[in-house]
């Protein structure tokens, strides 16, 4: 009986920590005018002298990415921003479930810097704390090697397990470096890919990529940019969720 009761409660944390794939959000717009790109729709609206054209491109996560190209064809310089746009989530009945600004890239921006501010003095210590591990590995051969009292085999297994516990320390050392390189890498898309607070000029125009969080119980969704001195821009879309397995 306690066996099996190991057994369950072995399977039972097995499971738990088993990750469910998340959906695949596909979203398709019924708006005209628009162009087809390879195999995307890029859906422009205009307003007096400015226009705005979104494309949906993908899902990352529970993240929402979108392509968009501001134009300014008017005289006077227009600000645009991630804080002007935002996604309002509808259900099957176009009833509003939920609303959301665009992710902010400067708040992301900021969370990989706080990131890697920790893991660069994570891996100080880490590099500390192996230097002082091999001066004390290096005195403890130095003692052992010289002391008639331990014998060869005593010595040549205490040797042993210094330099198993030192290429586990530098194993975590090198993994420490990798993630340090990945929070590098990652904080440079989101400075480049995404589009930032910017002072578009006339006759100017900018482009790059919104993000937004996703909503699983959205069945259509609104995205609205208020942008001052410009007008509103209303994109509509309708979500479905694709389930990675075929049932």
């Amino acid at each position: 009986m306690k066996k099996q009761l190991i057994c369950a409660v072995a399977l039972s944390a097995i499971l738990i920590s088993c990750a469910s794939p998340l959906p695949i959000s596909q979203l398709s717009s019924d708006e005209t005018p628009g162009r087809w790109v390879a195999g995307r729709k890029y859906i422009t609206q205009t307003q007096g002298d400015q226009s705005l054209t979104l494309s949906y491109y993908r899902n990352e996560g529970n993240m929402l990415i979108f392509d968009a190209l501001f134009e300014n064809q008017g005289s006077q310089a227009i600000e645009f921003s991630p804080g002007y746009a935002q996604i309002i989530g509808l259900n099957e009945e176009k009833q509003e479930i939920s609303r959301a600004l665009a992710i902010d890239p400067e708040e992301k921006l900021l969370e990989f810097d706080k990131s890697e501010s920790r893991a660069k003095a994570q891996l100080s210590n880490q590099i500390t704390s192996n230097a002082l591990f091999a001066t004390t590995d290096l005195i403890a051969t130095v003692v052992e090697e010289t002391d008639p009292q331990i014998s060869r085999a005593e010595t040549d297994a205490s040797y042993n397990r210094r330099e198993w516990d030192r290429t586990d320390r530098l194993n975590d050392i090198n993994r420490q470096e990798s993630y340090l390189e990945s929070i590098r890498n990652t904080r440079l898309y989101w400075e480049e890919a995404p589009i930032r607070r910017t002072t578009v000029l006339s006759n100017e125009y900018i482009e790059g990529r919104f993000f937004f969080d996703r909503n699983n119980d959205a069945k259509f969704y609104i995205i609205s940019f208020d942008i001052p001195d410009a007008g509103v821009f209303t994109f509509q879309f309708e979500q479905q969720l694709i389930k990675p397995f075929n049932e």
